[in-house]
């Protein structure tokens, strides 16, 4: 009877009963299953014909069963090796916020499944190859050698992750400067109201008897009978200027720019959404 051999170190009785658990009832029928120490092996019945439709789907299953497994036992080792490599050199905190972010991007909520899929996918065509050829397979050695480009994979997404990295972390430092330049500004308006508006601009007014000095819209070129803003650097730097101490956002759901808005929430701490 043929048989298939899967040299695994670890747990080859764990991998075993993996394996029995995931494929499928009719794909195990003729097959049998049995763990040795440092292995395990897929004997098929001499009935399953090599080229039929019933070997081919016990191939496929077993394909899918152990790539299942790598991902399941490998994938996080591989991930961090990775990053540890491409990263080497940066703090053990920039290390872990970069495999925070790669870990997000691996495995997105509500659309995990399809991610993972897709590299299941490829992990278990490779697999279904060497097995059309080979009926020995050395799991550690396979990843090593067969699956360059399930790697490369993961490395472009660590690349992905690393430069959203970089960017949240400049993002955090200007909104720590934004911060600490308020902390340091004389309010010029105790209180501000910004009426987001449909065409992403936006209207804004002081609370009488505290309106908008003058010197401040005409810096901004701003009419006294259409106090409205249009570019979104203008309207932080406007801010800025005017150091509110509190403000009033109207509208918050139609602000385009998600970004400026939370930006303007966590600089400007008293800041009260408005929903009109």
């Amino acid at each position: 009877m043929p048989s298939f051999r899967v040299d695994y170190m670890k747990d080859s009785k764990g991998l075993a009963h993996y394996i029995e658990k995931r494929m499928a009832p009719k794909a195990l029928q003729g097959v049998r299953i049995r763990y040795e120490e440092n292995s395990i092996v897929i004997i098929v019945g001499g009935y399953l014909r090599r080229n039929g439709r019933r070997y081919s789907c016990m191939i496929r299953q077993l394909s899918d069963s152990l790539a299942d497994y790598i991902l399941k036992s490998y994938e996080k080792d591989i991930l961090s090796r990775i990053i540890n490599r491409i990263c080497d050199g940066l703090p053990k905190s920039d290390l872990d916020e970069i495999s925070r972010i790669a870990c997000k991007i691996l495995y997105p909520e509500n659309t995990a499944e399809k991610h993972i899929s897709d590299r299941r996918r490829l992990i278990s065509d490779k697999i279904s190859e060497y097995l059309k050829t080979s009926r020995n397979l050395t799991l550690d050695g396979f990843i090593t050698f067969r699956l360059g480009d399930y790697v490369k994979k993961l490395e472009a997404e660590v690349d992905r992750a690393i430069r959203q990295y970089f960017v949240e972390k400049q993002y955090e430092e200007y909104i720590s400067l934004l911060t600490t330049f308020i902390r340091m500004q004389c309010p010029k308006v105790p209180e501000l109201h910004v009426f987001a508006q449909s065409d992403g601009s936006y209207r804004i007014e002081g609370t009488g008897p505290f309106e908008i000095p003058d010197e401040i819209t005409s810096s901004y070129g701003i009419e006294k009978g259409r106090p409205v803003i249009h570019d979104d650097d203008f309207m932080i730097g406007f801010l800025l200027t005017c150091a509110p101490i509190r403000i009033f956002i109207h509208n918050a759901d139609k602000f385009k720019n998600k970004e400026l808005l939370n930006t303007i929430k966590t600089v400007f701490s008293e800041c009260v959404l408005v929903n009109d």
